[in-house]
């Protein structure tokens, strides 16, 4: 997500040097700002509204509508990690139902990212469900002939998923959106 300060600079034509020095601010200040994207305060509000020729309350109306589009993005994506759980009861709704979430939102470039390691890594969990359900009578039969190693198997693969989902969740109710970062993309 683009600094909103940056944004407005960069219409406005300045360079952060230029800026620093039209504000009276350190360069560093300037600099933090537009790393950190949040709200200039006080002398610094102040000066930036100037130099960007618009009333304080407009620069702040910018935070404050950047922070509700973010919220709605990770509201999405929550939405998007729990649509998972579907596939408890519905076959491959751990793909359809994210995939759907995901191109109604892909247009949020932070939605867009996260979506797609979703996607991704529930496209490669099926796949090996597919592949460990396949295999599993052959091996059923070669090592434990009395015992039905396909049910510990999908039940096996079903947690992990469900544990996946969970853990996915508390990530991201801590802000942490370092997840599912497969070697494998997909989609």
């Amino acid at each position: 997500m683009m600094s909103i300060i940056k944004n407005i600079r960069e219409k406005s034509g300045f360079t952060q040097a230029a800026l620093a020095k039209k504000t009276g601010l350190s360069l560093r200040t300037i600099q933090r700002l537009e790393a950190t994207n949040k709200e200039p305060k006080g002398h610094s509000l102040k000066v930036l509204s100037e130099a960007f020729n618009m009333k304080p309350v407009f620069l702040q109306n910018q935070f404050i509508s950047n922070q509700s589009t973010k919220e709605s993005e990770i509201t999405t994506i929550k939405f998007i990690n729990l649509s998972i759980l579907t596939f408890l009861g519905i076959p491959f709704g751990n793909i359809i139902f994210p995939i759907i979430l995901w191109r109604k939102h892909h247009k949020s470039e932070f939605v867009n990212e996260i979506g797609k390691r979703v996607v991704n890594f529930q496209i490669i969990w099926s796949i090996i469900l597919c592949f460990s359900l396949c295999v599993s009578p052959f091996i059923s039969r070669k090592f434990f002939p009395n015992s039905a190693i396909i049910l510990y198997v999908l039940f096996a693969m079903y947690a992990f998923n469900v544990v996946v989902v969970f853990y996915t969740a508390r990530k991201l109710k801590r802000n942490n959106f370092d997840f599912l970062n497969t070697p494998l993309q997909l989609v």
